[in-house]
């Protein structure tokens, strides 16, 4: 038995000795090749073709993508991995713009796709005291802005319904929104101008001072609801049917006439050509669903096909 042991041992001991040998590790270089590094011409050509074709009239098709990421684990926090044909990108996370960011938003200009500086006033009104912080705040953001050589700004809002001290502060904040960001931004100017909401935030003056309105529609969910939405939009006053966006939340279920459920972004690029023409669409939350089996990137792409399928 003890002999039995001993040549076990010796055999175990050579096995071991083979099998390290065999499966030493190795570093192997796999730096991704950029397309723009494989073929620089061709990447030129491309990129001067997309920016031909956002310039030129066809539907928006714009995202919001929450950035600031300084530690990416995946292409779904990365700017880059946005379709190439998208119009613009909101950035919900523009104060805590990164290093990454920084480096992505290169390609984006490259590819013509505009950047947009969010302020997401709805959801964060109770950060600022009074309209005196708010206003440090938003000089602070326009400079910002500048500085980072972004393409434009955009806000939201909702609309008060309350007693009239509660309706004038509102209008307080919509005209000093429009007095900071106005200066800079808008028809005619050089960055572009947004607002995302209930276009009741605004005053019909203050309306014509914002390039597009994405109307705020992530949680309709059925085709009777949003034709109500836009027909009342559309009946304010500076509210244009061209310059109107509907706004499409990811991995939301969506019925239309019949009841037959299918996901809110296709559904709603398919009634963006029959309430209007309408502007465009806007997908929110782009970087949630990266994974998923249908994928936001495949979601994305598909809606832009479908409102330009001739570009």
């Amino acid at each position: 038995m003890k002999k039995i042991g001993i040549y076990l041992s010796i055999a175990a001991l050579l096995l071991t000795a083979g099998c390290s040998d065999w499966t030493q590790m190795e570093p192997v270089d796999q730096q991704p090749v950029r397309p723009s590094e494989q073929n620089p011409e061709l990447w030129a050509q491309y990129t001067a073709a997309l920016r031909a074709y956002k310039a030129g009239k066809h539907t928006l098709v714009m995202a919001s993508f929450e950035n600031g990421s300084t530690n990416p684990t995946s292409e779904k926090d990365c700017l880059r991995s946005l379709p190439d044909s998208l119009d613009a990108v909101s950035l919900t996370n523009a104060d805590n713009f990164s290093a990454y960011d920084a480096e992505d938003l290169e390609v984006l200009k490259e590819k013509g796709t505009r950047v947009l500086y969010f302020v997401d006033y709805a959801a964060r009104s109770g950060e600022w005291k009074d309209l005196a912080e708010l206003t440090d705040y938003l000089d602070g953001v326009v400079a910002r802005t500048q500085e980072l050589g972004l393409d434009g700004l955009s806000f939201s809002g909702l609309p008060s319904y309350g007693d009239e001290a509660s309706q004038e502060a509102q209008q307080a904040v919509a005209a000093l929104f429009l007095e900071k960001f106005g200066a800079v931004a808008g028809p005619g100017k050089s960055l572009a101008l947004f607002f995302e909401g209930d276009p009741q935030f605004l005053t019909a003056a203050q309306r014509a001072k914002v390039d597009y309105i994405v109307l705020d529609t992530r949680t309709t969910d059925n085709a009777s609801d949003l034709k109500l939405q836009v027909l009342r939009a559309l009946e304010m006053e500076n509210v244009s049917a061209d310059r109107l966006l509907l706004g499409a939340m990811t991995e939301y279920e969506f019925l239309d006439e019949d009841k037959t459920a299918s996901d809110a972004i296709s559904a709603l690029a398919l009634r963006i050509p029959e309430l209007g023409p309408l502007g465009g669409l806007c997908i929110y939350d782009a970087n949630t669903d990266y994974f998923g089996s249908e994928i936001i990137y495949a979601s994305s792409r598909a809606a832009i096909q479908l409102l330009n399928p001739a570009k």
